[in-house]
């Protein structure tokens, strides 16, 4: 049964992911601008320091969530439901074309 809810929540994730995160979707476009000095952090999470922009991929945060999730018991990290999103949402970010760039001169 944890098999049919980790394989459903990660297509949940996948899709999920897959209509906020796209530059160009309607969700991406009305998610607010929060931006702290020279930390953004939605609608994506960006740090520039001296010229230089570091873009966090949100399937790199997930892969530290899940790797996490691993050692932790109890809680919502625990659960496979969490899991499987975690997975599905690093399955739609590895295919990105630009998902192994971290850092570029800003523009």
């Amino acid at each position: 049964m944890e098999l049919i809810y980790t394989i459903l929540s990660a297509i949940f994730g996948y899709t999920t992911l897959r209509a906020t995160s796209r530059p160009n979707s309607r969700i991406h476009r009305n998610l607010p601008n929060i931006k702290i000095k020279n930390v953004e952090l939605l609608p994506s999470i960006r740090i520039t320091i001296r010229g230089h922009v570091i873009h966090i991929h949100h399937w790199f945060h997930f892969t530290l969530l899940l790797c996490i999730s691993i050692f932790v018991t109890g809680g919502i990290l625990d659960s496979w439901l969490t899991r499987g999103f975690l997975m599905g949402g690093i399955a739609q970010g590895l295919r990105f074309s630009d998902r192994s760039i971290f850092s570029k001169k800003s523009e």
